[in-house]
């Protein structure tokens, strides 16, 4: 384990406690805390995140993002989605990004991305970004996306503690892509590795059912799909794909 990692047998989640951490103390940029289990660990919306103890990675990492607007926030989204599927691409699985904040794997759901910011005036003064990577997790409990692991994809068994070292020399790859304006670049990977980008696909919004083509995602995380030759924009809960 890194010296500047805060490591916990046990948390409610690792979001929660590296917010609280930072209203105490003057915390660095880069700072994780790391837990073997999470009592109350958070997904996008009202989801939840569900670990056996000891086998999974539950971690949070704190940047000071203050060179990206409010608007461009889904950079660090797109950021710690790459970082993420590299390190899995390294270790054997075969990777996707699932918009907007899931890794999936071929037998299912792998990793999930919590990203919460603060915001100051229009620039984003902090992120905390959260990740629960299943690593040596064999049986899961019945979600609609089902779940998979790394042991799960490759038969092999893996040091929790050194994947989340790989996680984090990965995330500061991509964010020194970042803070140097490789803006780009960012969004050209993560459409490569979208998952369904560019495929003909049926999708509900509301009760409105529809042919298009996912062509990618804002900057502010919508989704744009490309319909009768428009590309109309839907946020997170407004669009679903029928598989």
């Amino acid at each position: 384990m890194r010296d500047s990692w805060i490591k916990h047998d046990s948390l409610t989640s690792t979001n929660s406690c590296l917010s609280a951490l930072m209203k105490g103390e003057a915390l660095k940029e880069g700072a994780v805390v790391i837990a073997d289990y999470q009592d109350g660990g958070r997904g996008l919306g009202d989801h939840s995140w569900s670990s056996n103890r000891g086998e999974n990675l539950l971690m949070s990492m704190l940047l000071f993002p203050a060179f990206l607007s409010a608007s461009e926030q889904f950079h660090l989204s797109r950021m710690a989605s790459l970082a993420l599927c590299d390190v899995l691409e390294a270790l054997d699985a075969d990777p996707v990004i699932k918009w907007p904040n899931d890794i999936l794997t071929t037998q299912g759901k792998i990793a999930g991305i919590l990203i919460e910011h603060g915001i100051t005036a229009d620039s984003i003064s902090h992120t905390i970004i959260g990740i629960g990577l299943n690593l040596n997790q064999t049986e899961f409990p019945l979600f609609q996306t089902p779940a998979s692991s790394l042991f799960m994809e490759t038969g092999k068994k893996v040091e929790v503690m050194e994947v989340a070292e790989q996680i984090e020399d990965a995330l500061m790859l991509w964010y020194r892509e970042l803070k140097e304006g490789h803006k780009v670049l960012l969004e050209e990977h993560y459409l490569d590795r979208l998952y369904w980008a560019g495929v003909p696909a049926v999708f509900r919004a509301g009760n409105e059912v529809f042919e298009g083509c996912i062509r990618g995602v804002t900057n502010f995380g919508e989704l744009k799909v490309e319909c009768e030759g428009k590309i109309r924009v839907f946020a997170h809960g407004e669009i679903s794909m029928k598989l």
